[in-house]
């Protein structure tokens, strides 16, 4: 199963009960101000399990994936990472090689900027400290209530609770999904099996919840399923 991390400008879209805004943008701006921009094409990998973390990462637009392979090569996702995502840190902070693999869903424009240069700004700039702690915090918390959310709800409420965070707002109030992820990976995100989603969104459909084709879904409107946000 995966938790979906807000973003350390504005969290996701949809907030849940007592999700708040990042103090400030000082570790993005950092990123902007002293990293690289580097394009990473679809499928390509930002770091690899057991990897030196040469770096901190700012999405700036794109989507990836934090994940594990099996020995059996079953795919399994524990993060989503989305525009306005900074990850990386705690590797760095902890000094220690990354224990997973991240891999883009989309082509992605990543801020990458150099591990020593995050070392200082905690030694020497209260405010990027400040920011990171409450970023590395917040995941954690977020974390459990997620783990907790995804133990005790039906997979209808997971799956629906899954696509709600993974969609951008449209102009006409709907919520967009790009479909780069199959079946079978938001199964394995979900702890269910893949013909149960293939079955509920099929029925979703019908039902006029949501509409989608081969590149993106549309979300009319999955509160019976989900229920109304506090």
């Amino acid at each position: 199963m995966l938790e979906l991390q807000h973003s350390a400008r504005d969290f996701v879209v949809n907030r849940g009960p007592g999700q708040a805004s990042c103090p400030d943008d000082s570790v993005n701006e950092l990123h902007r101000r002293h990293g690289t921009l580097r394009h990473f094409p679809k499928g390509s990998f930002v770091f690899t399990k057991g990897s030196v973390p040469a770096g901190s990462y700012f999405i700036e637009s794109g989507l990836l994936k934090v994940c594990q392979f099996t020995e059996e090569g079953r795919d399994v996702t524990f993060f989503i990472r989305k525009t306005g995502d900074a990850f990386g840190l705690a590797e760095i902070i902890l000094q220690q090689n990354h224990p997973c693999y991240a891999q883009c869903l989309h082509d992605s424009q990543i801020w990458v900027l150099d591990a020593s240069i995050i070392r200082e700004q905690i030694l020497t700039n209260p405010t990027v400290t400040q920011t990171i702690l409450y970023t590395l915090t917040h995941r954690l918390i977020h974390h459990q209530s997620t783990v907790e959310l995804l133990i005790s709800k039906p997979v209808a409420w997971r799956l629906a609770w899954l696509l709600q965070q993974l969609g951008t707002e449209t102009p006409g109030g709907q919520l967009r999904v790009e479909l780069d992820l199959s079946h079978e990976e938001i199964s394995n995100m979900i702890g269910c099996t893949r013909q149960t989603v293939s079955e509920l969104l099929s029925r979703w459909k019908q039902q006029g919840l949501i509409r989608y084709d081969r590149k993106q879904m549309l979300i009319q409107n999955l509160t019976p399923i989900i229920g109304e946000p506090t």
